[in-house]
Parts: C-alpha cells; sequence; structure tokens
C-alpha cells in the first residue's frame, strides 16, 4: 500500500508544478513552440524512413545486393560488346584477296 501511497502524492507533484509552470502564459507558449518543433522533426525523420527507393532513387547507386539488377547490368554490358564485335569490327575487317593464278 505505501508503493500507491507514494505513487498518488508523486502524481499530485507533478500535476501541482505543471499547473505551477502553465499558468503563465509565457510558458504555455515557450512549450508549445518546443512541442511543435519536435513534433516536425519527429514527423520529418519517420518520413525520411518511409521514403519509398525507385528505379529513379537507385540510378547511379547499385546496391552490390541487388542480383537480379547486377545480372541485368552485366548482360547488357555483354550485349554491347556482342554489338561491337558483329557490326563495327566486322566491317572493318579488309577481305582477303586471293590471287587464282
Amino acid at each position: 500500500m505505501a508503493k500507491s501511497k507514494n505513487k498518488s502524492l508523486l502524481l499530485a507533484g507533478l500535476a501541482a508544478g505543471a499547473y505551477a509552470y502553465f499558468r503563465k502564459k509565457e510558458n504555455r507558449e515557450k512549450a508549445m513552440v518546443a512541442f511543435n518543433n519536435t513534433k516536425t522533426k519527429v514527423n520529418s525523420y519517420l518520413d525520411s524512413q518511409k521514403h519509398d527507393r525507385s528505379d529513379f532513387t537507385t540510378v547511379g547507386h547499385p546496391d552490390p545486393h541487388d542480383i537480379p539488377d547486377n545480372k541485368m547490368v552485366a548482360e547488357g554490358a555483354m550485349t554491347s560488346v556482342q554489338y561491337y564485335n558483329e557490326e563495327v569490327q566486322e566491317k572493318n575487317r579488309k577481305p582477303i584477296a586471293h590471287n587464282v593464278e
């Protein structure tokens, strides 16, 4: 029972202190400004954590653990090499002259 009585006295003391502090308009305004600033910061932090990474936000910042994306990039690199080999190098090759006599 002593704990319950001490808890009640503590709560009554806190309520009396809060009433005495917030009785002044200046203190209420300061408390509201502090509360609103904290609320804005917390909301901003939560919004930054919810940010969904779309294809546009990942461009130029590859994730080494994104296996399908890495595979696609590797295949794309091979496609350009294959195109270069087939189109550019083949056209630049000089035909071998056969001497038929």
